[in-house]
């Protein structure tokens, strides 16, 4: 199958319920643009979830299983390519959104990534684990663990394209002119030379006219005390679809998802342990007429 009809991944329930940019793309929170990510445990329940800094950041434990839904909020199926700790969830390779194949979210849908693909019928579950025991780390890319990434690619439509008419000569009077002069002077004149530069450029391969300022960055790599293991294998039926990108090289969202443990949320300067005292015990905090039972 050639480049532009990339197949992509999609769940066998996804059509009827929950369906399972040279430069570099800006990444955004966990809602964006019409789309949305959240990570949830295995019964289905978002997991404490902080802004902090424009980012959306997770807190997780250790050796909890997790999975990822990613929501389609427009009218539009798309295309989600998901990478946990900068290796793909389908091929498990280095993250490469341009290259890898993806889920397929219908309209309105959401889609529910269980684990790295193992078949079409298996994916090794997403576990909470230590940084060197991460599935990344294993593979040799120990400096992306932390982060989950979706990259969400919008559908090509084929547009109908007009039916060329003759335009009808208009009736003139014949005055010496014969059927070749007439022909010559109704043609239309040749675009300039300006105008054939200018399409050149735009067509030519490889090129960007989005210059070198259309992204934002992963912040800077810090220790994690959580990665992401490849865990046990569990059921989770796929079937291969045609999709075909409105644009190959760059995805319409990039969205990122940050995790940690309790402690490393709270050395960022996450509040994430609750403040039972401010300034010493409080012989009277609250007052209430009866004791009411303990909870």
């Amino acid at each position: 199958m050639s480049r532009a009809h990339l197949t992509t991944i999609l769940g066998l329930a996804a059509a009827f319920a929950i369906a399972l940019p040279g430069v570099a793309a800006a990444h955004h929170p966990a809602s964006s643009g019409g789309f949305s990510v959240q990570v949830e445990d295995a019964w289905g329940r978002p997991l404490r979830t902080y802004q902090h800094n424009g980012q959306t950041l997770v807190l997780g434990a250790y050796n909890e299983r997790y999975n990822i839904r990613v929501r389609n909020h427009t009218g539009q199926r798309v295309e989600a390519v998901v990478s946990v700790d900068g290796r793909d969830a389908v091929s498990g390779d280095v993250g490469d959104y341009r290259n890898q194949r993806g889920y397929v979210v219908a309209p309105y849908g959401s889609v529910l990534v269980e684990g790295f693909r193992q078949s079409h019928a298996q994916v090794a579950a997403f576990r909470f684990t230590s940084p060197g025991d991460s599935y990344s780390a294993r593979r040799g890319t120990p400096q992306n663990i932390g982060v989950i990434g979706v990259a969400v690619f919008g559908e090509r439509h084929h547009r109908r394209q007009p039916i060329a008419r003759p335009r009808p000569i208009p009736y003139e009077p014949w005055y010496g002119l014969d059927d070749g002069d007439r022909a010559a002077e109704s043609a239309p004149a040749p675009p300039r030379a300006e105008a054939r530069k200018s399409a050149s450029a735009d067509a030519a391969p490889g090129r960007s006219r989005h210059g070198a300022t259309g992204g934002g960055y992963y912040p800077a790599p810090r220790a994690n005390n959580l990665g992401t293991r490849y865990g046990e294998s569990q059921y989770s039926a796929v079937v291969e679809v045609p999709f075909v990108r409105a644009n190959s090289g760059r995805p319409d969202r990039v969205l990122a998802i940050y995790y940690d443990d309790a402690a490393g949320l709270a050395a960022r300067g996450i509040a994430v342990y609750p403040t039972y005292y401010s300034g010493g015990p409080d012989p009277f905090p609250a007052e209430h007429r009866f004791a009411p039972p303990p909870p």
